[in-house]
C-alpha cells in the first residue's frame, strides 16, 4: 500500500483552499445588492428568430417593466444594457440563452420599480 502516495490529495485541498480564498459568497456580495433605474433590451430584428425565449419575453412580458424598453440594433446578439439614475450605460449583460422566466426575473430583482409600477 505504500506504493500509494497520497500527498496529491493534500496538495488538492491546498490549491482549492488557495483558489477560494479571493472568492466571495453571492448573498453576502455587494454586486447582489446592485440595482439600476432602467434597460434597454437590444436585439437584431433579423436575430430575432433564433432567440424565441427573448421574442416571448418583449411580446408578452416586456410591458411589466415601463423603465425597459427594446432597441432593435442591426447585427447586435440580444443583450440588456442596464442604466443609472441619469440614463448613462452602467454595464452590458448578454442574455443569449437565458429563458424568459430568468430575464423577468432579473429584472425585477436588479431594475427599480418606476412610480407606475408601485
Amino acid at each position: 500500500m505504500e506504493e500509494f502516495h497520497l500527498s496529491w490529495i493534500n496538495e488538492t485541498k491546498e490549491l482549492v483552499s488557495d483558489c477560494r480564498r479571493c472568492c466571495s459568497d453571492d448573498t453576502n456580495d455587494s454586486l447582489s445588492k446592485v440595482s439600476f433605474s432602467g434597460a434597454i433590451l437590444e436585439v437584431c430584428m433579423r436575430k430575432l428568430v433564433f432567440y424565441p425565449e427573448v421574442v416571448a419575453f418583449i411580446e408578452e412580458e416586456k410591458d411589466q417593466f415601463s423603465s425597459v424598453k427594446v432597441q432593435y440594433v442591426y447585427a447586435s446578439p440580444p443583450k440588456l444594457v442596464m442604466l443609472d439614475e441619469d440614463g448613462n450605460h452602467v454595464e452590458t449583460i448578454r442574455i443569449d440563452s437565458w429563458k424568459r422566466e430568468h430575464i423577468r426575473q432579473f429584472l425585477k430583482e436588479k431594475v427599480k420599480a418606476s412610480l407606475k409600477e408601485i
